[in-house]
């Protein structure tokens, strides 16, 4: 048998999980939604907001939060290293799993037939589900080819689904997934590398900075399924028309302060920043989480990152429960308590909507800025690969191309991810620039039990 392909850690997968299909149809929200990584009752250290109903209940949380009782925080190195010490744990579990080939049957019934699944997303489910002509379009453009999508859920009851699928034998061709779920199908055999599937002249249309992050051992084994990633918004209003955007820390420090308006009275304080998270930090310092085999939390760069974070908190800078809860400091930044926080640029829309002018740029990190990005990635699944390789790339142009990452997607904050769609690109201030400098965590099969215990070992030093 091959590395096993389980449902653990469903709710922790290392990027974002949309819940809604509102991307371009949104309208004004009434709130904002936990993290893309989330477990419910954990910190988020590492996540990004997205944005779907949760808000006012988040907000009141983090706003009566210091009527409740909580376990003082842990301090910054023992909390490094106890979660470093977890992390090199799930490590070695994972190599001592058995690594067997992986045998199924690679014969096709019809090779002209695809098959696509795919979770909740706001390109993806918005451009099938409420807009079939763009599915009718991709039929009659390729009469030969079979064209049969299905929507699975939301991600912790599609995993399920998948999960199952696999094990029977009947997995779909191709599948919206979650990148930490994912990188356990690369190292085990069940994805297809891309390198042979798909066309030169398609895989030449991408920009560099959405292909890398998908790699593993020198092969391409997903595509991005959207150019969201990580951004810093930051209220116009509070910052004035001679704000100079923060692009590293120290910068970052400086606007923060001139920002914070504390004061005596607790519920009328306004902070300067909401969430930064740890792995752009850690990313920006020049360290890393990990590789396959070793975790890297005891270098400089993880203490430092760490450091800094904690000084935002110490020093009054960074709204103390916000810092490790991306959903929270956004519901915050939307009522004006924070004047800027990290959220995944599928918040702009609900950005957009705000009773003031919003702006966003990279997240700014120690030596310049960095970005994170979305974890929503198109997979492959090895079984008929081969066989199916013309309609798989067809498949993929279509899903990838202008059909469904159309103007409406770009507005609300997803970059381009292929060159061709870069021209009149009515992409928000800021954002292509962040895509530009964008990465993504190791492809590490470990990743989604690692995020969850980022979330939950730093929160615990991070949140007050």
């Amino acid at each position: 048998m091959p590395k096993p392909i389980s449902p653990e850690w469903n709710n922790s997968s290392a990027y974002p999980l949309p819940l809604s299909a509102s991307g371009p149809a949104a309208s004004k929200p009434s709130s904002v939604s936990i993290p893309w990584h989330s477990v419910t009752g954990r910190s988020q250290a590492v996540g990004r907001a997205t944005c779907t109903p949760w808000f006012p209940l988040g907000a009141i949380l983090l706003l009566t939060a210091g009527c409740f009782s909580a376990p003082p925080p842990l301090p910054p190195q023992e909390a490094l290293a106890k979660t470093a010490q977890r992390i090199q744990q799930l490590l070695d579990e994972e190599r001592k799993l058995p690594a067997e080939p992986v045998r199924f049957s690679e014969t096709a019934t019809n090779p002209r037939k695809v098959v696509f699944w795919f979770c909740s997303h706001p390109l993806v489910s918005h451009a099938l589900l409420a807009h079939p002509e763009r599915a009718a379009a991709f039929r009659s453009a390729h009469p030969d080819i079979t064209f049969e999508f299905q929507y699975i859920g939301d991600w912790s009851v599609a995993i399920q689904k998948l999960t199952v699928a696999i094990a029977a034998g009947d997995a779909p061709d191709v599948a919206l997934v979650k990148r930490g779920w994912f990188a356990r199908l690369a190292g085990s055999g069940w994805a297809a590398p891309l390198d042979d599937i798909l066309p030169r002249e398609l895989l030449d249309d991408f920009r560099p900075a959405a292909l890398e992050p998908l790699k593993r051992n020198g092969h391409l084994y997903a595509l991005p399924a959207d150019g969201f990633c990580s951004v810093l918004f930051y209220n116009k209003e509070k910052t004035g028309p001679s704000f100079a955007i923060p692009s590293r820390w120290n910068d970052l420090r400086q606007r923060a302060r001139e920002l914070s308006k504390t004061g005596e009275n607790p519920q009328q304080a306004v902070y300067g920043l909401g969430h930064l998270p740890y792995l752009e930090t850690i990313w920006s310092a020049g360290g890393d989480i990990c590789d396959d085999t070793r975790c890297w939390l005891d270098s400089d760069a993880a203490r430092e990152s760490l450091d800094f974070l904690v000084s935002l908190r110490t020093d009054g800078l960074a709204h103390p429960r916000a810092l490790a809860d991306p959903g929270g400091a956004f519901a915050l930044f939307l009522s004006g308590r924070v004047a800027m926080t990290v959220a995944g640029s599928d918040c702009f829309p609900h950005a957009r909507n705000a009773p003031f002018p919003v702006g966003c740029a990279a997240v700014p990190g120690k030596n310049g800025p960095v970005s994170r990005q979305s974890d929503d990635v198109l997979a492959v699944f090895a079984q008929h690969a081969n066989a199916k390789y013309a309609a798989i790339a067809a498949l993929l142009d279509f899903l990838t191309g202008p059909a469904i990452q159309d103007g409406d997607a770009l507005r609300n904050g997803s970059a381009p991810t292929r060159k061709s769609l870069l021209q009149d690109a009515p992409l928000p201030d800021g954002i292509d620039a962040a895509y530009c400098l964008s990465r993504n965590a190791p492809l590490v099969p470990a990743w989604s039990a690692i995020a969850f215990e980022l979330d939950a070992g730093l929160g615990q030093c991070l949140a007050r």
